[in-house]
């Protein structure tokens, strides 16, 4: 029989088969270690990367180490000065440390990071929104809120946590935006500070309009409007809102579906032009009572023109909605 050896030595066949073995362990050993060192490089890279954002909220702590940026390690990148509520430093000042360190940063920042201490104003966020709500309930007791937002318009002073709320001023015109403005004002440790907000708001107001065409001087009635719900910046001035007035009546013509305003209407007066009424007349001692004709709208008490079944203008005092004593 004729053996053929071919790269090993004609031997014990199991001698070779062992040998084969010891190759084929080697060779799968070597590949796994491969596998592990580039999981293992891999996973590092991963670890060691930062992505630095363009704005940052700061508590009490100055003093910014690695674990402030969401690294796992802990090394020092930056002290914010305590004098300033809003800091801004070239990126580079905060990729540095970690480059020296070889982490992979990721700057979105677009080269100016800021450091804003007091995002959440100190913790008197809630009371300020409190206070800005009183003032929109006390305008719309009908308002149905689903959002309110504030942020200062300037930086914060450094020593704000010291600050005490003691009222917020809201202007008029900001009752009906979705965007405005407020005043708030505070008792610092050695005076009182004004310090302006915006804020955006998400609201509700029940309104009214008309179901059907009102014509001049009609007296307005249940009947002749109809419940609805605007948005607060959509509101119209002069709106009428939350409770329709009693003895209304409209100054001109409102179309259907108008949205109903104050300065459409006017109160119903106690006594209208063209009224019948008694009127007296004193003549010393004697009370005459006469038939006259008022000339003009008015109230119980108010003095109006009146004229008498013989032609006469006269003024009188309306004492009731039927009667009037002629003044001298």
């Amino acid at each position: 029989m004729i053996k053929f050896c071919f790269f090993f030595s004609c031997g014990n066949s199991s001698a070779v088969e062992h040998d084969l073995a010891k190759v084929g362990v080697a060779s799968s050993n070597l590949v796994s270690r491969s596998i592990l060192f580039f999981l293992f490089l891999t996973i590092s890279v991963f670890a060691k990367s930062v992505t630095l954002l363009p704005h940052y909220c700061v508590d009490e702590n100055l003093e910014l180490d690695a674990k402030f940026f969401g690294v796992n390690q802990n090394f020092k990148i930056i002290t914010l000065p305590k004098s300033r509520a809003s800091y801004s430093v070239p990126s580079l000042h905060v990729k540095n440390p970690f480059v020296e360190k070889n982490y992979k940063v990721i700057d979105s920042s677009n080269g100016i990071i800021t450091f804003e201490r007091f995002c959440n104003l100190a913790g008197k966020k809630d009371k300020i929104i409190e206070a800005i709500l009183d003032k929109f309930a006390n305008e719309y007791p009908c308002i149905n809120i689903h959002s309110l937002n504030i942020k200062p318009t300037t930086p914060l002073p450094f020593d704000f946590k010291s600050y005490k709320l003691l009222t917020i001023s809201l202007k008029n015109n900001n009752f009906r935006k979705r965007k405005g403005s407020f005043r708030a004002i505070f008792k610092t440790p050695t005076s009182e500070k004004n310090i302006y907000f915006k804020f955006t708001i998400d609201a509700n107001i029940k309104a009214f309009k008309a179901k059907h065409k009102l014509f001049n001087d009609k007296i307005l009635s249940r009947n002749d409007y109809e419940k609805i719900t605007i948005k607060i910046d959509k509101l119209p001035s002069k709106i009428i809102t939350c409770k329709v007035p009693n003895n209304l009546m409209t100054k001109n013509y409102i179309s259907a579906n108008s949205i109903l305003t104050m300065n459409k209407f006017e109160y119903k007066k106690d006594i209208l032009r063209g009224t019948d009424i008694r009127a007296y007349i004193r003549d010393g001692m004697l009370v005459i009572a006469t038939h006259a004709t008022v000339l003009e709208d008015g109230n119980i008490g108010d003095i109006l023109k009146v004229k008498t079944d013989n032609g006469k203008l006269l003024r009188a005092k309306l004492i009731s909605k039927y009667k009037a004593i002629i003044l001298e």
